[in-house]
């Protein structure tokens, strides 16, 4: 039996699967495509919706566990991801037991997954099964969503609807990986909402002692017109489809940098919900804490398939 942690994989042998995760968890799982999306409903499996072809979740309270018959999973089907959320749907991993899973094939325990350490996530995507060849593949994961299912949304193409049916008795309103989210606050205005980006922004600098950043004007223009054109024309990428980048845009913008950053998100209501799912991913995180940044720009644009689409751009005048 193996040890995976996050990024490892193994060799799976037959195709009867089953991963168990002990404690206040509950478990889901999202089939994928060739393209890494959901197709529709029919491919998440969670408490509300037990089944799919070749997924049945077993939602024992205290021992959830996904079962997966692989030679029986939709027509197209690459990969079936695994994702973990508090049983509660609000307490974030940081303040429960590591969600350590057990996987299970052919009959013996194959691997056990250790998640790195966690904060204040509350969406996990704990493991994916794909095709390798002929065979299947484990690989442990870890990635998680301080977020939530606006994250999942980014990364797999779930609808996230803005009005949950009631729970049921006893259960949140939060449905894991079901493609619904607990009720969005009314937007504010949009000015304020990029005052309070910059605002949350400079508190994380301040935690780790670093300077704040100054609003500049140029680089809102260009994030802003990142996030419309992301939203007009359905890609989430630092490039454009043309391969226009950030360095092109802020020149466009009339801004001769020494330094430049660029950070992305979608799907993300309110300004803290992104800012926060910006300091849990490595890469985004480490722009925010940019020691060589000064100004920043900031852009928000509703509209698109996520619904609304976040630009930050970092800058160091020349």
């Amino acid at each position: 039996m193996a040890e995976l942690v996050s990024g490892a994989n193994t060799e799976l042998s037959g195709t009867v699967i089953s991963m168990e995760l002990p404690g206040p968890f509950d478990l889901s799982a999202l089939v994928l495509g060739p393209d890494g999306r959901v197709s529709g409903d029919r491919d998440m499996v969670f408490y509300n919706q037990r089944s799919a072809p070749g997924v049945m979740l077993r939602a024992t309270p205290g021992s959830p566990a996904i079962e997966l018959d692989l030679s029986r999973l939709r027509p197209g089907a690459e990969r079936v991801v695994l994702v973990a959320s508090p049983a509660d749907g609000v307490t974030p991993f940081g303040r429960l037991p590591s969600p350590q899973a057990t996987v299970s094939a052919a009959g013996r325990t194959v691997a056990t997954l250790r998640p790195p350490p966690l904060g204040t996530q509350t969406v996990l995507q704990i493991a994916e099964i794909y095709r390798r060849g002929p065979g299947w593949k484990l690989r442990a994961l870890g990635a998680g969503y301080a977020d939530g299912l606006a994250g999942l949304a980014r990364d797999f193409g779930v609808d996230v609807d803005d009005s949950p049916p009631a729970p049921a008795p006893g259960r949140s309103a939060q449905v894991p990986a079901s493609g619904r989210s607990a009720p969005v606050p009314p937007p504010a205005a949009p000015g304020d909402v990029l005052a309070e980006v910059l605002a949350l922004t400079n508190a994380e600098r301040a935690r780790a002692g670093l300077a704040a950043l100054t609003a500049e004007p140029r680089l809102a223009a260009a994030a802003a017109r990142h996030s419309a054109d992301m939203a007009a024309r359905g890609f989430f990428a630092h490039d454009t489809p043309e391969g226009i980048s950030v360095a092109d845009r802020v020149r466009a913008a009339g801004y001769d940098y020494s330094v430049v950053a660029e950070n992305i998100a979608a799907g993300q209501r309110t300004a803290r919900e992104v800012v926060a799912g910006w300091m849990d991913s490595p890469g985004h995180r480490a722009n925010i804490l940019r020691p060589q940044v000064r100004q920043l720009g900031v852009g928000r644009v509703e509209g698109g398939e996520y619904g609304v689409y976040w630009t930050q751009v970092f800058g160091s005048p020349r």
